[in-house]
């Protein structure tokens, strides 16, 4: 009798930097019950896969869960995947971190389980053409992505039940195409549901293969499933009814699956991700009109109208999201440094082998492995993107991607040091000496490090690092490096397609178990009040002309009118390198209620201080309010000090004749102290967005906008300055 071979391929994965809390639920209520359910019954084989970061979690929290992992490797009933190591879109990473990610999982797999892995896991099943190179060179064979990469380069229902195989400049993978048909039906469909949908395949005839390849958290902790898989049993039954039908269904792996049948043909497979990826990369409107047509077609063809339809692609993100497109450049720019600096040790490490010294060669080994490894951190794809997930929209996930690259980049110049090889043509750099007689090593880098048509400019100095832009004349970037934080790192209130969906969410009926694709519901009563949206990217040192009457309310609300027009207008810029400071001199010729206005700031850095200087020249009466958004880790909870009172950074309120003030964060044992030549006003008020998570709707705290409001009446040139500095706590 023929057979239906079925592959079920369970990927793991918890981001870099996620709470330690959700990392104990997701064991508790779906990792560790899935294995203990699975064991119960010996005749199934399965494929597992766990990013690298999640697998030593477990392994140094809960070395059970490794003994059963080892155990049914051992024993032939599961085969392990390995793939990036901290779970990268491989394709948006520069090639050398692609392989060496792969092949960091691959040791550790064969170090903790004694298995060497042939097959691995994409992240988010990202394809691009070019990736079967870089795969096969990292020593894997064989991968999964969704059928839906498959029908869109021409291919039917019937030309899926197997493999493929597909190449990059000669060098061959095999892929195998994983069922959105049982992404939807397991777990959320009743068991009988899911042995018919076999079954159908199976009456087909030939010997086809199926694969499920999709996340383990869907076993027990997204919304509903622990109760519907483990107290009512879902999963048992399951794979009870593999066992009891085993007579025509045989559970298997790739491994052996691949090494008994021939491929089914040859495939070149477009640039794709699941279906549903597809469409969160598109703009809103793109992404309503997406779904509406979707709609039309299916009453028309049926399912096979996804096929004829395809959204955008992952970096599709890059474009939508200035924010996750700085943190990826940054990623880019941050590699070359890193490897260079490896370059250096790699070169210092054979002169220490050659001489025998040991004790320095492990030390300067371990330094490596740690430049390394901080900079895979940083590459760790979950707050690149936003989709049904919360990514790029919770703080701590962004935070995390700039501690750990701010910890690569800070290692690699201490590496390089003042000698080293130049990072990019335009980049120059000096080492000076301190106050204190210490060396501290400057590197200024100039060019269009974001790729978004506007020439930046980058200044690391003593203990901070900066991104100014053309853009606005904006300041984009500002960070700590003792502290690995980027303290401007806030979220712009963006529209997103699935806001047209809250007030149909509020009457969300719970009853029956559904994916996160299919349903929505809202964590908090009056979300529709939070929806407002920005007209500029919550950037720093943005340069508002205001009217008198304008209300604090109308800044929150996004409603007001702006009298100049330099937020979102070039600025000219230009290096300034002095003897103790460096920094930029940013100019426009610009209008403020239609007369001519010039703007000019200088913004200089030293150790730990930044001074900013404005000249302006004109004829204004009115009030001019530069603008700073501040995050410190997206904690609320960071303190607002203004000598006799102080406050939490989420509140908001408005305060006269100030000269100073400073935001004190005891967690990172920061201050940051703003001092000005002239008393101002001081507007603040919490940048809070609404984002869509696979546990529902929320309103989220990203950052602080505090507004340095200066009423000026003057025909001539005004000068106005302050100073920041960064310290310890008081």
């Amino acid at each position: 009798m023929s057979k239906l071979y079925f592959i079920l391929s369970i990927h793991n994965h918890q981001p870099v930097g996620n709470f330690e809390h959700v990392l104990e639920d997701a064991y508790k209520n779906a990792y560790l019950p899935f294995l203990k359910i699975f064991f119960k019954h010996p005749k199934l084989k399965i494929v597992l896969h766990y990013s690298g970061n999640l697998l030593q979690w477990i392994d140094n929290k809960h070395p059970e869960a490794s003994d059963m992992i080892r155990t049914l490797v051992r024993d032939g009933r599961a085969e392990l995947l390995s793939g990036g190591f901290y779970e990268p879109v491989l394709s948006s990473l520069p090639e050398k971190d692609r392989v060496m990610q792969i092949k960091a999982m691959n040791t550790f797999i064969k170090d903790k389980f004694e298995y060497v892995p042939k097959g691995m896991w994409l992240t988010e099943r990202v394809w691009e053409p070019h990736m079967p190179k870089s795969i096969a060179e990292a020593g894997i064979e064989y991968l999964s992505v969704d059928d839906y990469h498959f029908k869109l380069a021409g291919l039917r229902n019937e030309d899926l039940f197997g493999y493929h195989i597909t190449e990059e400049d000669g060098h061959q993978v095999k892929i195998f195409p994983g069922s959105e048909d049982l992404r939807y039906l397991i777990p959320f469909k009743g068991v009988d549901s899911v042995i018919s949908y076999l079954s159908e395949v199976h009456m087909a005839g030939g010997s086809p293969l199926l694969t499920m390849a999709d996340d383990g958290e869907k076993f027990g902790m997204w919304p509903e499933t622990w109760k519907h898989c483990y107290e009512e049993g879902w999963l048992d039954r399951f794979f009870s009814a593999l066992e009891e039908n085993s007579d025509w269904i045989e559970t298997t792996t790739f491994s052996e699956y691949q090494e008994k049948f021939y491929p089914a043909g040859k495939v070149y497979l477009p640039a794709a991700s699941y279906r549903e990826m597809g469409e969160w990369t598109l703009p809103p409107e793109g992404a309503l009109d997406y779904e509406y047509v979707l709609g039309e077609m299916q009453r028309l063809f049926g399912d096979r109208a996804k096929s004829f339809l395809m959204g955008g692609t992952w970096r599709s993100f890059f474009s939508k999201y200035a924010e996750s497109n700085h943190i990826h450049k940054r990623m880019l720019r941050i590699s070359r440094k890193a490897h260079s600096a490896a370059g250096k040790l790699k070169v210092e490490s054979e002169k220490l082998r050659v001489k025998g010294s040991r004790l320095k060669l492990s030390t300067l080994n371990s330094q490596l492995s740690t430049l390394y490894h901080e900079l895979w951190k940083g590459q760790c794809n979950d707050a690149y993107w936003h989709g049904i997930f919360g990514g790029l929209y919770l703080p701590h996930l962004r935070s995390s991607l700039y501690r750990h690259l701010l910890a690569a980049e800070s290692m690699a110049e201490e590496i390089l040091g003042s000698k080293g090889q130049r990072v990019s043509p335009q980049a120059s750099r000096r080492g000076d000496k301190g106050s204190k007689g210490q060396k501290v090593t400057e590197f200024i880098e100039e060019g269009d490090f974001d790729c978004d048509g506007f020439k930046d400019i980058c200044i690391s100095i003593g203990g901070l690092t900066a991104f100014l832009s053309e853009d606005s004349g904006a300041l984009i970037e500002l960070s700590v490096k003792k502290k690995q934080i980027n303290v401007l790192d806030t979220l712009t209130r963006r529209p997103e397609a699935y806001h047209s969906k809250i007030s149909e969410a509020a009457h969300h009926n719970p009853g029956e178990t559904k994916t996160i694709h299919e349903r929505i519901c809202v964590k908090e009563a009056g979300l529709l009040d939070y929806l407002v949206y920005d007209n500029y990217r919550r950037a720093s040192l943005l340069d508002h002309f205001l009217d008198y009457n304008i209300k604090l309310d109308d800044l929150i609300k996004s409603d007001y009118h702006d009298k100049g027009d330099f937020i979102g207008s070039p600025y000219d810029m230009e290096r300034i390198i002095g003897k103790n400071a460096s920094g930029v001199k940013l100019s426009r010729e610009g209008l403020v209620s239609g007369a001519d206005m010039k703007l000019e700031k200088s913004v200089l850095f030293r150790k730990s201080e930044m001074r900013v200087d404005y000249l302006l020249e004109g004829k204004y009466n009115g009030i001019f309010a530069p603008e700073f958004n501040l995050s410190f880790l997206g904690s609320p909870y960071a303190l607002v000090n203004l000598g006799s009172k102080s406050f939490f950074i989420r509140d908001k309120g408005r305060h006269s004749a100030l000269h100073e003030f400073y935001v004190e964060d005891k967690f990172l044992n920061l201050t940051m102290a703003f001092t000005f030549d002239e008393s101002m006003e001081l507007w603040h008020y919490p940048v809070e967005t609404i984002s869509l998570s696979e546990h529902g709707v929320e309103r989220l705290y990203q950052g602080t906008a505090f507004l340095f409001m200066k009423r000026l009446d003057f025909n001539g040139d005004k000068r106005l300055g302050f100073t920041i500095k960064f310290g310890e706590n008081k």
